[in-house]
C-alpha cells in the first residue's frame, strides 16, 4: 500500500522530508481510488484550489498568496481542503506560513510536511516516488543471481539446489541479488527490477551450513543491490523415462507481472556441473539478443542439406 510512512522513506535519500503536523494519518493509501493509482503524479502539484485533493507544494508565490489574503478566506480554503480529503501541504526552503492558517492546519488534522529543498526538486522528488508507489509489483520464491550482468532467477522446487547454486556463482565471480524471496517491481514497459527485502539483503541460506553473509565472506563485488530481470532459469529434476526436448523448436517464457521473460530449463542429475549450464545459458540468451539463434541455424543447415540430397 502507497503511504506516507513509504512515500516518505521513498523521498529520504534525495530530499529531507519531516512530518510536522497530521501524523496520525501515517498509514492513509495515498492511491486509494482508481484515477490515483493510473495517474499518480497528478497527485502532486502546486497550491491549488481547483483541485484540492492533491498534495500542495508551497514556494514563494504560494505563501505570498496567502499572506494577502484574510482569515476568513484563508479559513475557506482549508475547509474546502478538509472537505475533499486532501493529502496535504508540503512547504518548501524552510518557509513561514501565517499561524491563522497553521491553526487551521492543525485543527482540520491535515498531513503538513517541510522540506529543505526549492519547491521544482520537492516536486519533481515527490512524483517520482509517487509513481514508484504506483507501480506494480510482487514477490516470488527463487534466487536473483547477476551472472555476466544478466539478472538470472532461479526457480524450481524447494530443496532441489538452488540456493547452493547461487554460492557456486558467487564463488565464480558472478554476483547475488536476493535469496529465498525476491521483490519484484516494473520500472518501465520492459523492464523488470529485481532486489532483496531488507531482512534478507546480502544474505544466503545453505541447507546444513545455515546463513551465509555474502558481502561480508565474499566482498562487496559479490553482491548487487538490484538488476532487471532478463532471464529465468528453472532447475527441474526429470524423473527416470520422462522425455525432455533436446532441441525445443519454440522459446519458453515465464509471465512476471505482465512481462514474457525468457526460460530455459537446466536438468538436475549427479555429476552435472550446473553452474556451468546456466553460464551458458546465459550466454546462448546474450547471443539470441543479438539476433543469433543456434538452434534455428541448425535447423536451417539441416533443411539445406535435406534440400540438396533431394
Amino acid at each position: 500500500m502507497a503511504t506516507y510512512a513509504e512515500l516518505i522513506k521513498l523521498c529520504s535519500k534525495k530530499l529531507k522530508l519531516e512530518w510536522i503536523y497530521g501524523k496520525s494519518k501515517s498509514d492513509r493509501n495515498l492511491l486509494s481510488d482508481e484515477q490515483s493509482a493510473h495517474y499518480p503524479s497528478l497527485n502532486v502539484g502546486f497550491l491549488n484550489i481547483i483541485h484540492p485533493e492533491r498534495l500542495h507544494i508551497i514556494g514563494t508565490p504560494e505563501v505570498a498568496f496567502i499572506n494577502k489574503i484574510g482569515e476568513k478566506e484563508q479559513t475557506g480554503l482549508i475547509n474546502q481542503f478538509k472537505e475533499f480529503n486532501s493529502l496535504g501541504f508540503v512547504i518548501c526552503e524552510n518557509r513561514e506560513l501565517p499561524e491563522f492558517f497553521i491553526k487551521k492546519i492543525i485543527e482540520a488534522n491535515i498531513p503538513f510536511f517541510q522540506s529543505d529543498s526549492t519547491p521544482e526538486d520537492t516536486l519533481t522528488i515527490i512524483r517520482q516516488s509517487m509513481v514508484r508507489l504506483a507501480a506494480p509489483s510482487c514477490s516470488m520464491h527463487g534466487v536473483f543471481m547477476d551472472v555476466f550482468g544478466i539478472g538470472v532467477l532461479l526457480t524450481g522446487q524447494s530443496g532441489i539446489g538452488k540456493s547452493e547454486l547461487g554460492l557456486e556463482l558467487v564463488t565464480r565471480g558472478h554476483g547475488l541479488v536476493a535469496d529465498d524471496v525476491v521483490d519484484f517491481i516494473q520500472r518501465g514497459p520492459n523492464w523488470i527490477e529485481g532486489s532483496a527485502p531488507a531482512l534478507l539483503a546480502n544474505l544466503l541460506e545453505v541447507r546444513g551450513i545455515g546463513l551465509l553473509d555474502v558481502k561480508t565472506i565474499f566482498g562487496e563485488t559479490s553482491v548487487r543491490r538490484k538488476l532487471k530481470l532478463e532471464l529465468v532459469a528453472e532447475l527441474k529434476q526429470f524423473e527416470q523415462g520422462e522425455l525432455m526436448d533436446r532441441l525445443p523448436e519454440t522459446e519458453l517464457y515465464t509471465e512476471i507481472l505482465g512481462q514474457q521473460i525468457r526460460t530455459m530449463i537446466i536438468p538436475v542429475g549427479g555429476g552435472r556441473n550446473l553452474a556451468v549450464l546456466v553460464e551458458a545459458a546465459v550466454r546462448s540468451a546474450i547471443l539470441q539478443k543479438r539476433g543469433i539463434n543456434t538452434i534455428q541455424e541448425f535447423f536451417n543447415r539441416q533443411r539445406e542439406l535435406m534440400e540438396k540430397e533431394d
